[in-house]
């Protein structure tokens, strides 16, 4: 018997995809609302667009998340995609 077995590979992939891809795809969602207004884009409509990106941001994070095939590297990638943009926010404050 392998460990881990495959149904836990399979709960891991579904934890990975939905929550740590809601992870990343929040984090970033954040960013791009915080450099938009940088960019010159009035603050409300920065905020409106990032959050409607988001939801095409979580797909397409969703769709990939069951498409990668190392899991490791799955959660490597989503640990480290949502760390960079909220670490990036925090030095901008």
């Amino acid at each position: 018997m392998s460990w881990p077995s495959p149904r836990t590979r399979v709960a891991l992939r579904v934890a990975a995809a939905v929550i740590g891809g809601y992870a990343w795809t929040a984090s970033w969602v954040a960013l791009l609302a915080a450099l938009l207004p940088a960019a010159g884009m009035a603050r409300s409509d920065a905020v409106v667009l990032a959050a409607m990106l988001g939801f095409v941001i979580y797909l397409l994070v969703l769709l990939w998340g069951f498409s990668m095939r190392s899991l490791a590297r799955l959660w490597a990638v989503l640990a480290g995609g949502t760390v960079l943009p909220l670490l990036v926010l925090w030095l901008m404050r």
